[in-house]
């Protein structure tokens, strides 16, 4: 008589020889250079399809494909708050007999910047106000903000595997807070400042590994920084928190940096990086760019300072601008608030800058998207 384990032995060796084709009378190679090129949109009802689907689309040779085939697909995340005007007009829709899809009052919404396509992220937990995120590779962190009923900063975190479409819930913080400097480097996710319950302005900092699904804890920096920006050094791997201001100076925002060094795991100051404040900070090839004011700037160091790179996204309300890099450094990509004639602001639309021609591209978003964005971020697909 035969022993269990000789029977799963058979059992492997049954399924080894057989081998189901991706595409009944095609080679596997072309079967996956064929899925490789469906639209990323589609992909989840690709993979139900059937288990060698799935598989194929889970290897890591996929992405390969879908890049060798010219089919990536740049993915711009926004942490956004509903449109007025848009929920308005929802509300009308309901009256009149029409059920309008549920839109909470601040989620996720993605804006396709290779198709021009707009959809929420239907499958997204609850989104805490003010929540940030940040991306490493095809991973989609939304951390910290407000709890919307206590207006409480919060410690949550939760990843989305942008490839997949899971979502799922990562290790908290270790400290509540919000409006805090935020930014992938060097493979990790950083966060650092902001403030707490109290309102009183942070210098704690940790990084978030999502491989290991871990928290590091950092050494303080040397000042107190709410509401500083946060973006990751020239060469990519070293994080930086920029201006923000301290307890005692509400709104005083300064006018320098500080970054992490990794190797000496310490905090390095840098003085006179501050452009006009609100400003967006972006990393583009290496550079840091701010977007603000009449012109595109680019700073070369404390010795060059700042030189103008292009003009200002047309029509942009100043104080309004998140900016995330796209496409390899190909494309910046600008959210904020259309300025009206009389100064003040209304929709929010998207502006596309081609680094190549200097040119913006405006982009203006279905009214259901088009409420404020207060955090951005790009993932390649």
């Amino acid at each position: 008589m035969r022993s269990p384990r000789s029977r799963a032995l058979e059992r492997d060796a049954a399924a080894a020889v057989e081998h189901v084709e991706l595409i009944p009378g095609m080679p596997d190679d072309v079967a996956v250079d064929c899925l490789a090129r469906v639209p990323h949109g589609s992909h989840r009802a690709m993979r139900r399809v059937c288990r060698g689907w799935r598989s194929a689309a889970a290897a890591p040779a996929f992405a390969m494909a879908r890049a060798e085939a010219g089919a990536n697909e740049d993915l711009v995340y926004l942490l956004q708050f509903a449109n007025p005007a848009a929920a308005a007009a929802a509300e009308e829709a309901k009256e009149d007999g029409d059920a309008p899809a549920n839109s909470p009052a601040y989620g996720v919404a993605v804006y396709n910047v290779t198709t021009g396509e707009w959809r929420r992220e239907k499958a997204a937990p609850p989104v805490p106000m003010f929540a940030q995120c940040a991306a490493v590779g095809t991973r989609l962190a939304v951390l910290g903000g407000w709890d919307p009923e206590t207006f409480e900063p919060v410690a949550d975190v939760h990843v989305l595997d942008a490839s997949t479409g899971v979502w799922r819930s990562a290790p908290p913080m270790r400290s509540a807070r919000s409006f805090f400097a935020c930014a992938e480097a060097g493979g990790r996710i950083y966060v650092a400042g902001g403030h707490d319950k109290h309102k009183n302005a942070l210098k704690t900092a940790e990084a978030y590994d999502a491989v290991a699904d871990a928290w590091d804890p950092l050494p303080d920096m040397s000042e107190e920084r709410d509401e500083c920006d946060g973006m990751a050094t020239v060469a990519g791997d070293r994080f930086l928190a920029v201006s923000g201001y301290r307890t005692a100076r509400q709104g005083g925002f300064e006018r320098d940096a500080e970054w992490f060094d990794p190797a000496a795991r310490a905090w390095r100051r840098l003085d006179r990086v501050r452009a006009p404040p609100s400003a967006a900070h972006v990393v583009v090839r290496g550079r840091v760019w701010c977007i603000e004011g009449a012109a595109v700037m680019e700073w070369l160091g404390s010795r060059g300072g700042w030189r103008e790179v292009g003009p200002s996204p047309p029509g942009l309300k100043a104080g309004t601008a998140r900016a995330v890099c796209v496409g390899g450094g190909e494309r910046v990509v600008v959210t904020g608030a259309i300025e009206d004639s009389d100064g003040g602001s209304g929709r929010h639309a998207l502006w596309v800058f081609d680094v190549k021609t200097k040119n913006w591209t405006v982009v203006r978003p279905p009214p259901e998207f088009a409420g404020f964005a207060f955090s951005v971020a790009a993932v390649r697909i």
